[in-house]
Order: C-alpha cells, then structure tokens, then sequence
C-alpha cells in the first residue's frame, strides 16, 4: 500500500474538519491526487511488514583455567622476582604466607567474566521479551485484519 492512499485513509477516518481547513485539506488532497516527482521502489517483495537486526559480537572470553599450570600459584607468583623479594624484606614472617605466596582464582577475572555472563543473560532476557511483544502485537494485527470490527481494532 503506498504511503499516499495510507495518508488519504487516515485522513478519511479523521473527525470533521471546520471551514477554515477545509481548504488546506482540499489543497494535501489535491497533492495526493499527482503524481509524485520520486518513486522510490519497494525494497521487498514479499507481502508483511520487514524487520532487520545488526548483530556486534565482541571476542571470544576466555576460559579462567587458561593459563594453568601443573606449578602451583604459591610458586609461580603472577609478579616479578624483585617485587618478590621486596616483599621477603618487608613482611613480617607472620603475615607472609598471603603476601607473598597468594593462592586462589584471580578475584578481579573472575568478577569481570560474571559481568560479562550477566550481561548477556540480561540482554538475551530483553530480546526475548522483544520478540514475544512483537508476536503478540503481529497476531492482533492479523486478527484486527480479519476482523475489523473486533473491539480494539
């Protein structure tokens, strides 16, 4: 349907116009009525409405046990050697098993790989709900179709 017999349409459902639009209506009429100067084809064959999607994918995320070793952490530290031994000088030998030989997951990893994780939970929760609203809203639509004088239509 062009956009101008969709203009005319609604214009014909509208309430009653005064007498003082009553010729700029006639005048929109009349430039309905002629031909217009661009006419842009349709992009689509098929008959219904046209939905189009762009997808972004970021990187892949790599897995936390990646870059584990059969060496345990407490002996291969994730800092240089000097700092080590800095921290062997400085620390009191009653604080120095969590200093210097830190055992455990990567807390700040960890943390990002869940908010990634949460992330696209939540983002796949919305466009499901996206597409449900869009099934509902195109089934009324048919059933509006089918039966104009259905209340709500």
């Amino acid at each position: 349907m062009s956009t101008a017999a969709l203009l005319v349409l609604v214009l014909a459902q509208g309430p009653p116009v005064e007498s003082g639009q009553a010729d700029q209506l006639a005048r929109v009429r009349r430039a309905l009525a002629e031909t217009p100067a661009i006419n842009v084809p349709p992009v689509t064959t098929g008959e219904g409405p046209v939905f189009r999607v762009t997808i972004q994918e970021k990187r892949p995320v790599e897995a936390l046990w990646d870059n584990w070793s059969a060496v345990p952490s407490n002996i291969r530290t994730w800092f240089r050697f000097q700092h080590h031994e800095f921290l062997e000088q400085v620390t009191k030998e009653e604080f120095r098993g969590a200093t210097l030989y830190p055992i455990g997951i990567d807390m700040v990893k960890l943390g990002q790989f869940l908010n990634r994780r949460i992330k696209a939970a939540n983002r796949k929760q919305q466009e499901q709900n996206a597409r449900e609203e869009v099934r509902l809203a195109m089934e009324e639509h048919r059933a509006c179709r089918t039966n104009p004088a259905r209340p709500g239509c």
